[in-house]
């Protein structure tokens, strides 16, 4: 039997970094919370063990000032160029950002708009865009069309899909599909009805072969069935779900799978992604309870990219300045955030990505006209600091006893310029915190003393330097006292 540690004697421990979300309420200003630094694990085969880290997100460098101040409504890349929504001009950007051309002007100024690339064997590759009112095409030879068909569905939801030569837009419980490779071409019979539960169709998407439908409160597939008659697709029955989507600008859909933001008639929102038939909550309680205090639901914006050699879903909660990011690959939940000078941590502020091919995601901001590169070189959004938080949950050591804080040492990356660190606690349950000191990450022993004593402390770090951030851990010496 081990002998008991005698009373008195130093002790010291490793307080990890990283964690599953566990607040109490919504609200940000307690418990465990991770800010613009994302988790990540690395098996060491030779140790078997797992070293876990936390990372500083990537930065922004701009692409291109493409307009003025205006909200971003859609960004996709085709045929060497970007095409970018701001207000109610669609924009066409080089590559390289030097060229921008103003391609459609559209009767809407707000609102999210649908754009997806599409194929034709008459027409070739082409964009489809629509904002609720208008559709128009973008050929491979940047020369854009408006339809003009009258059955075209109007108004419809902005939230395209494409499948076997067919462009499929909603409208009510409705999904009208374009003429066979003809998206200029609208006939008024070529349609479906998702009418196996009383709701209305409030976003479109992909699943593999299958179409996925997003109500209300349910989801139902529908494959390509070549009808001679009416609409194409048929109702795959077997595939139904009972409950839809709460945000429909909150959709990321790739190869393998689709994630969104659902709610049903129970009540309540959860995230999901769906393997094949499958739906897989992707979503605990914790992040449920800050979903459901979002107060413009329809206003939320997700997307999904990877860098960094991970696969995030990103959702923008509005009302609650508040960004939530989910890690596909770690199955952990993080926060990015946008500095501005009235919040340290606003929502943030870019609500659409494309991707051209070379191995970086593009994102167009929500409020002014520029397209951004997501790089994990940098440091900074454009010139504004990125403000990593790390909150950790209360450590007591197991035990209500009083501890007495010696040394408390910053376990991370070294760096050869200055880095620094802030580190403040709190004792009294997150209510107030202690004045931060500063820990250089460039020294050799990058720790503080005099940490005074209490029952249960939660620590803080903060960083804002224009410079990269790894960190594993904190290490604490402290001695236990007898009550």
């Amino acid at each position: 039997m081990a002998q008991q540690q005698r009373q008195g004697e130093r002790k010291k421990v490793r307080l990890p970094l990283i964690g599953a979300y566990s607040n109490r309420t919504n609200s940000g200003s307690k418990d465990q919370r991770f800010i613009n630094a994302f988790p990540e694990t690395r098996k060491v085969e030779q140790l078997e063990n797992t070293r876990i880290y936390i990372n500083k997100r990537p930065g922004l460098v701009e692409l291109c000032n493409v307009a003025g101040d205006g909200a971003g409504r859609g960004l996709i890349h085709f045929y060497g160029s970007f095409y970018a929504i701001i207000a109610n001009k669609v924009y066409k950007v080089t590559d390289d950002g030097t060229t921008v051309t103003e391609k459609i002007t559209l009767p809407s100024s707000t609102g999210n708009c649908g754009i997806i690339s599409c194929n034709s064997s008459v027409l070739g590759d082409y964009l489809f865009l629509c904002d609720g009112t208008v559709g128009w095409i973008v050929k491979s030879d940047h020369t854009v069309t408006q339809v003009t068909d009258p059955d075209f569905p109007t108004p419809h939801v902005p939230s395209p899909t494409f499948i076997d030569g067919y462009v499929l837009v909603a409208k009510d419980s409705d999904v009208f599909n374009c003429d066979l490779d003809a998206p200029l071409s609208w006939s008024s019979d070529q349609y479906l009805s998702a009418e196996m539960f009383p709701d209305p169709v409030l976003a479109l998407a992909r699943q593999n072969n299958q179409v996925v439908v997003l109500g209300e409160s349910s989801t139902e597939f529908f494959y390509d069935a070549a009808n001679a008659a009416g609409s194409p697709l048929s109702r795959n029955d077997a595939g139904v779900i009972q409950f839809g989507i709460a945000a429909p600008h909150a959709i990321y859909q790739n190869e393998q799978f689709c994630a969104w933001v659902s709610q049903s008639a129970s009540g309540g929102r959860a995230v999901w992604s769906l393997t094949g038939f499958k739906p897989n909550k992707i979503s605990d309680e914790f992040i449920e309870r800050i979903i459901d205090a979002e107060t413009n639901i329809t206003q939320i914006t997700g997307y999904g990219f990877r860098t960094k050699g991970h696969l995030f879903f990103l959702i923008n909660l509005p009302t609650q300045h508040r960004t939530l990011v989910y890690d596909m690959d770690e199955k952990l939940w993080h926060e990015w955030s946008s500095w501005t000078a009235a919040l340290e941590h606003e929502v943030f502020l870019y609500n659409h990505v494309a991707d051209k091919g070379d191995g970086a995601a593009y994102l167009l901001s929500s409020v002014h006209g520029d397209i951004y590169r997501l790089d994990p070189s940098a440091y900074l959004d454009e010139a504004d600091p990125i403000t990593v938080e790390i909150i950790t949950n209360k450590y007591d050591m197991d035990t209500y006893n009083r501890k007495f804080g010696s040394v408390v040492r910053l376990v991370g990356d070294s760096y050869s310029t200055s880095n620094v660190v802030t580190l403040s606690w709190t004792n009294d349950d997150y209510q107030t915190w202690s004045t931060g000191v500063p820990i250089e990450m460039s020294d050799a022993y990058p720790a503080f003393q005099r940490l005074g004593q209490f029952r249960r402390r939660a620590w803080k770090l903060k960083h804002t330097a224009n410079q990269p951030l790894r960190l594993e851990s904190l290490e604490l010496i402290y001695e236990e006292g007898t009550h």
